[in-house]
């Protein structure tokens, strides 16, 4: 298919360059229903994502229009060419300034190892390792685990040719906690790149104790002045945020004012902030335009250290393309969990999204589910948002010592702001 697809792309002159992606999952699916298995399904699908470039002038100006289109089974040549036809036209519309397209020296390939066991008998003790957790008012309403093995292969007009393997599995939960007048659930999705069923029990032990709380939650005091504990998932989001601003495409686009050996964090009395990103494999190995990927650190010890970014705004900004990564990592800080909860504290479980606004400085979030300590109890709270300076959270922040790794993040498990205000 790939062959016939590039002896279409080659016999159209107004083609400029061209890339395939050729995509191929598959999947063994386990639904478990009230904690019994329902069904179970096998499906193996492939696509094909052509991307034409068309290099073409208007008013003196020389412009490269890109167009893609998904082919999901065998068609002949003929549907083919009025498919890269369409794209031209379509192209023409896009107005992007002139970039060479990635250039490949020889055809490479990757492959990660399977995970541990067959398919259904490693869903099977997954989804065991989660219900193992349920108690008298706690169980899973829904259970639905997913077993992925992805082939990628890219091949385009300048020589790429590249190829992965990868595997990994979702769970997709929904824990209820069904009290004497009320039912509560939570939704609940994990990635799973290598198996560990104590991580996969320590997710299933903290799904249970969302909802459980979900279900006692109260609404929060009025306090001001307060320090927020995120964890986990908030912190990865926390993470990226701050990062965002700092590719080569806001570069570009005059999204950011901050140029490399500019201080991210200033005045500061509490952690300094070292992010980077990476692959989260040694065989996923490069991003959609060929990019082979090497880790690169964007922040280091507060400070902006790198730029980072796809091929066509690398090439506008005269940078070397660092790819487009799905992992972020960051660096631990020197202080526990323990001391860092000390002082009154509410650790958020669930948000809404944490926002960052680095223009006008600030960072806040919508709070679906948080715990309150005030000095002497703890308590189970939710419905309301929280709200800081981010200039100054970004000075007085406290990184845990405590590291964790899941779902393409790698760092600190806990991360402490101060002062934030609660409306």
């Amino acid at each position: 298919m790939i062959k016939k697809i590039i002896k279409c792309l080659e016999a159209s002159s107004k083609v400029s360059d061209w890339l395939i992606e050729e995509s191929i999952t598959n999947t063994n699916e386990a639904f478990y229903v009230l904690e019994h298995l329902e069904t179970t399904r096998s499906t193996n699908t492939t696509e094909y994502k052509v991307t034409i470039y068309n290099k073409f002038t208007e008013n003196n100006h020389e412009y490269l229009g890109s167009s893609s289109f998904i082919l999901s089974h065998k068609v002949n040549n003929k549907t083919i060419e009025k498919m890269i036809a369409d794209a031209v036209y379509a192209s023409s519309y896009v107005k992007n300034e002139v970039f060479e397209i990635v250039k490949g020296e020889k055809k490479r390939s990757w492959k990660e190892k399977e995970l541990s066991e067959e398919p259904f008998s490693l869903l099977d003790k997954i989804a065991l390792t989660f219900f193992k957790e349920s108690n008298k008012n706690v169980k899973f309403n829904s259970l639905e685990l997913f077993y992925e093995t992805k082939s990628t292969h890219i091949i385009n007009s300048q020589g790429v040719n590249l190829k992965k393997v990868l595997h990994q599995v979702m769970v997709e939960a929904i824990p209820s906690y069904n009290g004497d007048n009320l039912k509560v659930e939570v939704y609940k999705n994990y990635s799973y790149y290598d198996i560990d069923l104590l991580k996969i029990e320590s997710d299933a032990k903290a799904a249970i104790l969302d909802v459980t709380n979900r279900y006692f939650a109260t609404k929060i005091p009025a306090i001001n002045n307060v320090n927020i504990i995120l964890k986990d998932n908030e912190v990865k989001e926390f993470m990226y945020s701050v990062i965002d601003n700092y590719s080569y495409a806001d570069v570009y686009q005059h999204a950011t004012d901050k140029k490399i050996g500019d201080l991210i964090q200033k005045s500061i009395h509490g952690d300094k902030l070292t992010i980077g990103l990476k692959s989260n494999s040694k065989a996923n190995a490069f991003d959609g335009d060929g990019i082979l990927l090497k880790p690169v650190t964007v922040i280091e010890k507060g400070v902006l250290v790198n730029h980072y970014g796809s091929n066509r705004y690398a090439y506008y900004l005269k940078m070397k393309p660092t790819g487009n990564f799905n992992m972020i990592t960051a660096k631990t800080g020197s202080k526990s969990i323990e001391v860092l909860k000390k002082e009154p504290y509410i650790q958020i479980d669930t948000l809404s999204g944490i926002q960052i606004d680095i223009y006008s400085g600030y960072i806040g979030g919508e709070v679906r589910l948080a715990t309150y300590f005030d000095g002497e109890k703890t308590i189970p709270v939710s419905g309301f948002s929280f709200s800081g300076d981010l200039n100054k959270c970004l000075g007085n922040l406290y990184l845990s010592k405590e590291r964790v790794t899941f779902n393409r993040y790698e760092g600190p498990k806990y991360l402490k702001l101060t002062g934030m205000e609660i409306l």
